[in-house]
Parts: C-alpha cells; sequence; structure tokens
C-alpha cells in the first residue's frame, strides 16, 4: 500500500522487513506464548498478506533465496495451528502492487496462488521447497470453506503437472508432490464439500489426468519414462534431491497434538539416517527439505520397478477421488446430452451444490496436520541467514573484516 501512496516525502518501502522477519520467526520458534498471542489476540492475515508478497516478488531473484525460505518456514510454523487455517477464511480484499492473478476469494486463495506460482515460476533454486508449499497447503485444506475459481483450477493444474512424465519419473519419490494434493482434495472434498463446487467442477474437467494416474502399470511407466528422459538425457527436475543437506523436518500430528504412527518401519528409517544423517530424504513421519546446496555429482538415474509401482499405489490416496468422478461424471454427461452438449458452467456449479455425497464416499479420514519440528539442521542455516543479514546491513560504516568474513563455502 506504501507504494501507492503521493504523500510527498514518505516511504515508500520498509528497508528492515528482512531483520523483522527474523526477529518474527525466532520469537515464534522460541516462544510457544507468542504463537498463541498472535492466533488468538491479533487479526493474522495481516501477517500473512506482506509474507505472500515477499515470497510472490522475490521468487525469481537468486540473492533473495534465504528470504523466501524463511517466509515458508514462518507459514509451515503457522499452519500447524487449526487456528490459523479457520482465520485464513476471512475474504482478501488488499490490492497489491504485483502481477498476481485477479481473484476473488479469501486469504486462503492468496496462499494457495502464491505457492503455486512459487512452483511454476520460481527459481530452480526452491525446489527443494515443494514438499513445504504443498504441505502448508494440505495444512490448511480441512478448514477452507471455499475456494475460488483460480485457486480451484490452479491446485488440479498442479496435480497435472507433478502426474506428467517429466515430473513422476524423474525421482524414486517424486509421486510424494501427488500424494500431498491428493490429501488436500480428500480434505476438502470429505470436510469442505458444500461451498467448494469450483473445485469439484475442476476435477470433473481433469477426470483423465486422475484416471492416467489410477490405471497405470509398469508397462506403461517403463515407457513413459524411456519416453520423457532418453539415455542420453538426465531429469532437469531432481525430486529425490538426496544430495542435498537436510535442513527442514516436519512431524504428523492429529488435530489434539498427538503423533501419527505410521506403518513404515522406523527401526529401518533410523538406520538409514546412522549411516548417512545428511542426506535423509522425505518419509510418511519426516519431510526433509533443504535449504539449497551445490550438486556434489551426477545423480542415478531413475527406472520404475514393481516394488516402486507398488509403494506409488499405496502412498496415493485416490479412492476419494474416485468415488466422486464415479457419481458426478454421469450427472454431467447427462445433461450434456439433454443439451446437446451446450451447458453453462454455472449450471454444473448449481447441480453440484444440490448434490449430496453422504453414503457415496469413503468414511472420513483423520485430519493429518505436519508440524514443523526445529533441528540442528534449521538451526545451522538459520544462524548463517542471520549473519549474513547482519553483516550486509554493516557496510556503512563498515564493521567487519571483509576478509576475514566468509559468507559461503564453496564444496
Amino acid at each position: 500500500e506504501s507504494k501507492n501512496t503521493i504523500l510527498p516525502s514518505s516511504q515508500s518501502k520498509l528497508e528492515c522487513y528482512q531483520e523483522i522477519l527474523i526477529l518474527l520467526w525466532k520469537t515464534l520458534e522460541e516462544n510457544p506464548l507468542f504463537l498463541d498471542f498472535i492466533l488468538t489476540r491479533c487479526d493474522v492475515c495481516e501477517l500473512v498478506v506482506p509474507i505472500c508478497y515477499l515470497m510472490y516478488t522475490s521468487r525469481q531473484d537468486a540473492s533473495k533465496i534465504g528470504l523466501v525460505h524463511l517466509c515458508t518456514f514462518i507459514l509451515l510454523k503457522l499452519s500447524g495451528e487449526r487456528s490459523f487455517g479457520v482465520s485464513l477464511n476471512r475474504p482478501f480484499r488488499t490490492k497489491l502492487p504485483c502481477d498476481l492473478p485477479l481473484f476473488s476469494g479469501s486469504h486462503a486463495d492468496l496462499v494457495s496462488i502464491t505457492l503455486h506460482k512459487m512452483i511454476v515460476n520460481g527459481s530452480y533454486r526452491l525446489v527443494p521447497l515443494y514438499s513445504c508449499f504443498l504441505t502448508v497447503v494440505c495444512n490448511i485444506s480441512p478448514y477452507w470453506r471455499s475456494m475460488s475459481l483460480v485457486s480451484s483450477v490452479k491446485l488440479v493444474n498442479l496435480f497435472e503437472l507433478f502426474s506428467s512424465p517429466k515430473f513422476l519419473y524423474s525421482g524414486e519419490k517424486a509421486y510424494k508432490h501427488l500424494a500431498l494434493l491428493l490429501e488436500i482434495f480428500n480434505n476438502i472434498i470429505q470436510y469442505q464439500y458444500n461451498g467448494n463446487q469450483h473445485l469439484v467442477y475442476a476435477i470433473v474437467r481433469r477426470k483423465d489426468a486422475f484416471g492416467r494416474l489410477a490405471s497405470l502399470t509398469l508397462h506403461k511407466a517403463v515407457q513413459q519414462c524411456s519416453k520423457a528422459f532418453p539415455a542420453h538425457l538426465q531429469p532437469e527436475y531432481d525430486a529425490d534431491a538426496a544430495e542435498q543437506v537436510a535442513a527442514l523436518s516436519i512431524q504428523d500430528v492429529d488435530e489434539t497434538g498427538n503423533p501419527i504412527q505410521r506403518a513404515d518401519s522406523r527401526e529401518d528409517k533410523s538406520s538409514k539416517r546412522a549411516d548417512n544423517p545428511a542426506k535423509s530424504w522425505e518419509s510418511n513421519e519426516e519431510t526433509v527439505v533443504s535449504v539449497g546446496s551445490s550438486v556434489a555429482g551426477v545423480k542415478e538415474r531413475f527406472n520404475p520397478s514393481e516394488s516402486w509401482l507398488a509403494e506409488l499405489r499405496s502412498s496415493l490416496p485416490l479412492e476419494t477421488v474416485n468415488r466422486l468422478l464415479q457419481h458426478l461424471v454421469p450427472v454431467v454427461d447427462d445433461m450434456c446430452e439433454r443439451q446437446n452438449g451446450v451447458v453453462d458452467e454455472t449450471e454444473i456449479l448449481e447441480v453440484f451444490k444440490d448434490i449430496t455425497m453422504v453414503g457415496l464416499l469413503p468414511v472420513p479420514h483423520a485430519i493429518v496436520i505436519r508440524k514443523y519440528q526445529p533441528n540442528q539442521y534449521t538451526s545451522i542455516w538459520f544462524t548463517a541467514f542471520m549473519w549474513g543479514v547482519v553483516f550486509l546491513r554493516c557496510q556503512q560504516p563498515p564493521i567487519f573484516d571483509l576478509e576475514c568474513i566468509q559468507l559461503f563455502q564453496v564444496s
């Protein structure tokens, strides 16, 4: 808003925004009472808008990758609280000085559209944060009362993007992004079906993307993988990011804050971490995300296998979406047939409003919230980022000896 002012001698930009974000993050991390205070006593949406704006405008600036990480950590910390997701349902009416797509919706739509832009039009160095972006949306999805048309289309577009061969076969764990997106859809369908007809209609329109994934066989997977990545090509998108230094862990909890036990063996995972603690990758209990590092070598090429396909099928919760499509696709086809293929979109949305899915969908699953868990890697990264800001802000007059400061190390 300050950039739109015409008052003489007015300050159009607050230069110390990085320091304020660092102070906010450190206070959130160290003082649980402060987190409770801003969620219950303050308008948290006033905090979300500038964070989304900074992320949106910094997505392609290599010098602000650390700032994007910090904003992501703050959103992830906040999204682990139920009251945050509920508060985001407030209407968003602020006009931001950036090329944000026009939409009519809530602050949850602002968060979703911003994070979508970070994925499809952000720096390649933000790839390690993709799981974090989707986790934030997944955490708020059970409380998202009414999703805008823009958000609905963009989320389904993300599903098509991550289910494309270029992404799906870029690494052994690339389907983890699809699992998060499906959980977002399931949360909204199961808990917020009324008011989210735009998302339901977007899913129905892209039914083929879900059908291809549900009917995937090993033969098709091998063919698609070899076509997407010929022998002389390496994947541009590194889904596994196995060479990156772990910097963020996320723990699954239920709505009461109790940790959720998964079927995977903890002994197997703990032994793997003991063998290589700096290269842990995301599991159902822990999603490890890097703050960036250099590639130390050539990544081993991924090839689909029976075990990979079985793991993919067991990890992707497709049943709810499939049940939805089985019931609604015939309804839309019947409408098109009765009106000779000329059906207005608003008519379909009105029909969806009147349809109830009670008794047709699976039993609602438990709401899973993924909370930020601090660890030594995030602590090391945050310390380096904080001192980097201190050093760069203290050039006039120079407080530090420039020859003795090492902001980064080339390995």
